[in-house]
C-alpha cells in the first residue's frame, strides 16, 4: 500500500502539481525522487521547475534591460542541464522550498558576475527580491555572494551562456 501511495504522488508530481511534490519529498524524502530516476521513470520536474522559475522570476527588477527577454529561457536552459538537474532538485535541510535554494542563489550570482543582473546589484539586494519576507535576514543571502562549487555546474551554466551570447568572464 505504501509503494502505492509513493507511486501516485510521485505521478501527481510528474503532472505538475507542487504541492503534492512537497509532500512527497517531506513524507518520502528526496532519495525517492533519485531512487525513480534510477529506474527510469520519469522525473518530478515540471512543477518544481516552474517553482524554480517563478523563484528567480522575481530578480527580474535587477536583471539587464538587454536579457530580460530572455532571462527564462536562460534558467530553463541552465535547469535542462544534466550536470544541474541531478543536484538541483536535492533541497538537503533546505526547509520551506522545493528545491536546492542554494544552489539556485549561487548560480544567479554568476548571473551577476557575468552582467545579466545589473552588476551594482548587492546580495542584500538579490536577498530581498527573492525572500521579501527575511530579506536581508534570510539564510539565501550567503549563498548569494559565491558561484557553485561544483565544476560541473558551472561549466553547464557558462555553456548556457555562451549559448544565449552572454560574454562569460
Amino acid at each position: 500500500m505504501k509503494n502505492e501511495l509513493k507511486k501516485e504522488l510521485l505521478q501527481e508530481i510528474v503532472k505538475g502539481n507542487v504541492k503534492i511534490g512537497q509532500l512527497i519529498m517531506e513524507v518520502c524524502g528526496n532519495n525517492y525522487y533519485y531512487e525513480n530516476m534510477e529506474k527510469g521513470n520519469e522525473a518530478p520536474s515540471n512543477g518544481l521547475r516552474q517553482s524554480i522559475i517563478e523563484y528567480v522570476n522575481r530578480l527580474m527588477p535587477v536583471v539587464a534591460l538587454e536579457y530580460r527577454d530572455q532571462y527564462s529561457k536562460i534558467w530553463m536552459d541552465i535547469l535542462e542541464e544534466d550536470a544541474v538537474r541531478c543536484v538541483i532538485y536535492d533541497r538537503g535541510r533546505q526547509q520551506g522550498t522545493l528545491f536546492n535554494r542554494n544552489l539556485v542563489a549561487q548560480i544567479s550570482h554568476m548571473f551577476l558576475l557575468d552582467g545579466v543582473i545589473i552588476k551594482a546589484t548587492t546580495d542584500v539586494r538579490m536577498a530581498e527580491l527573492l525572500e521579501p519576507e527575511k530579506g536581508k535576514d534570510h539564510p539565501v543571502r550567503l549563498a548569494l555572494g559565491t558561484p557553485p562549487e561544483d565544476k560541473q555546474v558551472k561549466k553547464a551554466v557558462n555553456e548556457v551562456f555562451e549559448k544565449h551570447g552572454v560574454k562569460v568572464k
